[in-house]
């Protein structure tokens, strides 16, 4: 799987968190396809567990723990 900058997942993700959403995986892809995200944001994305992320910075913590961050 390619790696993605984290200023592209920021991007996408922190207007969920900024409207006070606590995301779940499918929010996040939705999000990006609606950007018109790369398919490697996508994938990283897509990476998350089923679970709500809390914040941006355990969004961060998750995805640099699946290995998808550059």
């Amino acid at each position: 799987m390619a790696q993605v900058d984290w200023a592209a997942v920021e991007a996408v993700a922190a207007p969920l968190f900024a409207a006070g959403a606590t995301p779940e995986r499918a929010d996040l892809v939705e999000a990006a396809f609606a950007a018109g995200a790369d398919d490697d944001l996508v994938d990283a994305f897509d990476s998350l567990g089923p679970r709500p992320i809390p914040s941006l910075a355990a969004l961060r913590e998750q995805l640099a723990a699946n290995g998808v961050l550059a």
